[in-house]
């Protein structure tokens, strides 16, 4: 029988997976945003999915996340980048994958009754995991649209 997680973890799936069909396609020097290729993508994905990882072992533990998203989106964009500009291409997917991996993980062992609460959002408001999930999967999916425009 499928669980809420289960089908919040296959939407990750899904979104990851064309995402990620996009970005084997794209040459790694090919221009995806100003001053971004497809490292500083893959650095940023990594970026959201660790703040994702961080934030949902605190709700687990019912604590508030301890990273957040200081001084607007834009800046955590930046830094996340800055932070991982010393790791290869290679090391950049691997810590892409591994984040995600951890992302998983973490989901599968919350507690079922934990998807209905609200918790604080590591950018202000509060959220859901359902929101959340909701939020990383359009994002996955808007980056994979236009790397596919960029494509064709």
């Amino acid at each position: 029988m499928e669980t809420k997680i289960d089908a919040l973890i296959a939407k990750m799936e899904t979104s990851r997976a064309r995402l990620n069909t996009a970005l084997d396609k794209i040459a790694p020097q090919t221009e995806i945003y100003p001053t971004w290729k497809l490292k500083q993508l893959l650095d940023h994905i990594t970026g959201w999915d660790e703040l994702m990882s961080t934030s949902l072992r605190a709700y687990s533990k019912g604590e508030t996340p301890g990273l957040v998203v200081k001084d607007g989106i834009d800046r955590y964009n930046a830094q996340s980048v800055t932070a991982r500009k010393a790791m290869t291409l290679g090391q950049s997917r691997q810590a892409y994958d591994d984040a995600r991996g951890d992302v998983i993980q973490i989901m599968r062992e919350m507690p079922p009754e934990i998807l209905t609460q609200k918790f604080p959002a590591p950018w202000g408001g509060m959220c859901t995991i359902a929101s959340v999930v909701k939020i990383f999967v359009s994002h996955e999916l808007e980056h994979a649209k236009h790397i596919e425009e960029i494509l064709t």
